[in-house]
């Protein structure tokens, strides 16, 4: 078992990791406390990550991306939310999209992937969430009667969209949005969802309300209207009726680049804390000298290793392992979002008042570590699906 990086990943680390601190970290509290999203909106620094090839990250190199694999994009992802959480996310959306690209006819495909490799501000969204389907979506439980109600109808050569959604990742600022409509409302959303890939100058589409977040704020999350959107047969993605072969398997395929980005979050208020530890000076020595300082650095220190370890595991599974076991990407989401919290709530308790304070790090490190907790999937309703495909049979032990 080998876990040295070869020089192609340990390049865009670094690559990642110079952008992260000297372009993001310095901006990034100032810009969380903007109260226009507009003006909040980070299209700068998407441009300057674009120039990087960050954003085009793991598309292919014919098109203008940088071909990289799984764990290239989680060790980027890590040291991206270890600057900013939000910024992290807006290109972890897109990198998304290259899961799904593979399943896309390449007439419809090529010319997307070229587009998203040349236009620096081109952002992806996952337009899948209701008012009346959060959870609900997610697949553990499945009955016509769920309250997705966003509807396609076919209509002679195209199809017709109409509904609304909240909550999207990129919603107001994407170019190309993946959409779950429903083609049959009366079957389980297991037969009856469809996804599509809609454009976003499709005409029909509107912006509702930009959602206010307590973390992520450099990620702007929306609602979307449709109504009466006309998309062409051929943008339907893996056929009718397939949307959970989208969301249960090449969705889940991202999953350990989003828990990387949870996962920079932990190690920015790990980094911190220690920093923070070695300088303040109580009873007479740094306060890193004391027991209750220290056991608390080597709980963050150790989770974060342990996190680390499993996001790597499970990056290199989506590659290798055939078929892929999707609990990993589950699991590790869920452990590395709790560590990340776990480390940020630390951190505040070895900064003491101070760490409620503007002016320290931790009151926004706790704020964007939390909405991971329930961000692409409740570590609750990902516990529930990984024990019931366990008891199902369709997952490994080991």
């Amino acid at each position: 078992m080998e876990f040295t990086l070869n020089e192609e990943q340990i390049r865009i680390q670094e690559i990642a990791r110079k952008f992260s601190y000297e372009e993001l970290a310095p901006v990034a509290p100032d810009r969380d406390r903007i109260q226009d999203w507009e003006e909040r909106m980070p299209w700068d620094l998407t441009e300057k990550a674009s120039a990087l090839g960050l954003r085009q990250l793991p598309y292919p190199k014919e098109y203008g991306g940088m071909g990289a694999d799984v764990l290239s994009c989680c060790l980027a992802g890590e040291e991206l939310a270890a600057g900013d959480l939000g910024f992290a996310v807006n290109l972890d959306q897109t990198w998304k999209l290259s899961h799904i690209f593979e399943k896309v006819e390449s007439g419809v495909r090529d010319p997307w992937m070229k587009r998203l490799c040349e236009e620096p501000r081109f952002l992806a969204a996952i337009s899948m969430t209701e008012e009346g389907a959060g959870t609900d979506h997610q697949g553990y439980y499945d009955d016509p009667s769920i309250a997705l109600y966003t509807r396609a109808e076919k209509e002679g050569g195209k199809w017709v969209i109409n509904g609304k959604k909240r909550y999207v990742s990129n919603g107001p600022v994407a170019s190309l949005y993946v959409l779950a409509a429903r083609t049959d409302l009366n079957k389980n959303l297991r037969e009856g969802l469809t996804g599509f890939l809609v454009p976003r100058e499709t005409p029909g589409i509107s912006i509702g309300e930009v959602h206010e977040k307590i973390g992520q704020r450099l990620s702007m999350n929306s609602e979307i209207f449709y109504e009466d959107v006309e998309i062409p047969e051929n943008h339907v993605i893996l056929g009718e009726g397939n949307m959970f072969e989208i969301r249960g398997n090449l969705l889940a395929m991202g999953k350990p680049e989003a828990a990387a980005t949870a996962l920079g979050v932990g190690r920015a208020a790990f980094e911190k804390a220690l920093a923070y530890s070695r300088e303040r000076v109580q009873g007479g020595k740094p306060i890193g000298q004391h027991q209750a300082i220290e056991t608390m650095l080597a709980d963050m220190a150790m989770n974060l290793d342990i996190a680390r370890t499993y996001i790597w595991r499970t990056a290199w599974a989506v590659d290798h392992q055939k078929p892929y076991d999707f609990t990993q990407g589950w699991k590790c989401k869920v452990f590395a979002s709790e560590v990340a919290f776990d480390c940020a709530r630390l951190g505040m308790e070895v900064f003491g008042g101070a760490g409620i304070m503007h002016d320290a790090p931790m009151e926004k490190y706790l704020r964007d570590a939390s909405t991971f907790l329930h961000s692409d999937g409740t570590n609750q309703i990902l516990r529930l699906r990984t024990g019931q495909a366990y008891v199902k049979g369709v997952a490994t032990a080991f």
